[in-house]
Formats: C-alpha cells, structure tokens, sequence
C-alpha cells in the first residue's frame, strides 16, 4: 500500500511518514521504517545500496 511520493524536489520528500523508496505510509518514522523494509524486499535492497553508497561518508559516527 503505497501514498503519492512526492517528487524529490519536494519540501515533503524527507517526510518520516513516509518509506522515501516507495512512499508507503509508515506506522513510525524510526523502527516502522526498519519494519517495513523487514516486510518489502524491493525497499531493503534500495536502503542497503543507500547505506552502501554514503557509508564512507558517515564514518564511524553512525551505527546503523
């Protein structure tokens, strides 16, 4: 189930509300994100390649 994901120019992209890969309506910003890539593989793999790509960025400063 999926709400209309605003275009990344957006003041509303970042919103915590919503999964930012597919624009699924979140039960919570923090662990219902964690859950809802859980639950759809699609946003795992987007949120891996993510992590992926800004790791070396973050440092040591993140544990995520």
């Amino acid at each position: 189930m999926s709400d209309d994901h605003p275009p990344r120019d957006s003041p509303e992209w970042d919103n915590p509300d919503l999964c930012p890969f597919c624009g699924a309506t979140l039960s919570d910003g923090g662990i219902g994100f964690i859950d809802h890539v859980s639950d759809a593989p699609e946003c795992a793999e987007r949120f891996e390649a993510w992590r992926a790509a800004i790791r070396d960025d973050i440092g040591g400063e993140w544990g995520g």
